[in-house]
């Protein structure tokens, strides 16, 4: 899956928007999926390919928000910071997500979350 500018993309829904993390999930007009997180290195926001597959395993809280992002389906991402919007190569970056070690559990706390119907 290629990268797409965060211009092109739906918002679909806010997945998690706490004092800890804000992650949202956004779709192309083919339907691929997308997630906007936080990040801490470098700062800014990062946009990125997922799949329904791998989102599925994030929300059943077996992975956590960096593997998420590390099983990207893209080598580019798109980061967005206070100075800049520029497309990275994930291979070439080392990109940190803030809170990105923890599960969804450990994100959203005793907060349940609905679950994507197909999970």
């Amino acid at each position: 899956m290629l990268a797409t500018s965060h211009n092109n993309l739906k918002q679909v829904k806010v997945l998690i928007c706490n004092v800890l993390v804000h992650l949202e999930l956004f779709e192309n007009k083919t339907g691929n999926l997308f997630l906007l997180s936080c990040t801490n290195n470098p700062g800014g926001m990062v946009y990125y390919a997922t799949t329904p597959s791998l989102l599925c395993a994030f929300l059943n809280n077996s992975i956590t928000l960096q593997t998420l992002f590390n099983s990207t389906s893209s080598m580019f991402v798109e980061l967005i910071s206070k100075e800049k919007a520029a497309l990275y190569n994930i291979e070439e970056t080392e990109i940190i997500l803030t809170s990105g070690d923890k599960t969804i559990k450990q994100l959203t706390g005793d907060n349940p979350m609905e679950i994507w119907e197909g999970c």
